[in-house]
């Protein structure tokens, strides 16, 4: 039987899967092949990190017998996740170009002020309040198109839109533009 390091999984002098220097360079590696920017690689190393905490935070989880092959399994998976998210949002930025195309706005001498002033506060928001935001109220789909479309249930876009439009408006009033 081997000791293990303070009561873990972890046969003593064996480095933990995200602290070795070869299982952080292979998760780096998966992520680049996957197509992850590399200014967004940290992001990408975290989320990984963040699953295999999850993987053993679970009460009926069994040791995890190749800790590389799992981390590389689980860093090709973030990859790809990476990748829906972008062809989302190409997706709807392609949406909304058509549909200005075909019904420009019309401008009047204040919205351009307004309008600067609602790009800066959208620009302080999180992706994921500013994504819900234009699918509501750019790209005028429903709670429920925009759950299916993202893949989250319709509370959590109800959620989302919510503190979205609290934070939007806080912003606005801080700055004063309503």
């Amino acid at each position: 039987m081997e000791a293990t390091a303070s009561g873990g999984d972890r046969p003593v002098g064996q480095a933990a899967p995200l602290t070795d220097p070869a299982h952080l360079g292979r998760i780096r590696a998966m992520l680049v092949l996957g197509g992850v920017p590399w200014d967004q690689l940290d992001d990408g190393v975290q989320q990984v990190r963040l699953k295999l905490l999850e993987d053993q935070a679970r009460p009926d989880r069994t040791a995890i017998r190749e800790p590389l092959a799992w981390l590389t399994t689980v860093a090709s998976r973030v990859a790809a996740d990476w990748q829906r998210e972008r062809s989302k949002d190409a997706g709807l930025r392609a949406r909304l170009a058509a549909r200005w195309l075909r019904d420009p706005p019309h401008a009047q001498p204040d919205d351009r002020a307004l309008a600067l002033a609602v790009a800066d506060a959208l620009g302080a928001l999180s992706p994921a309040q500013r994504q819900v935001l234009a699918l509501r109220y750019y790209a005028d789909l429903t709670v429920l198109d925009i759950a299916e479309l993202l893949g989250i249930p319709p509370g959590t876009v109800k959620s989302r839109l919510h503190h979205a439009l609290g934070a939007l408006r806080t912003r606005l009033h801080d700055t004063e533009v309503i």
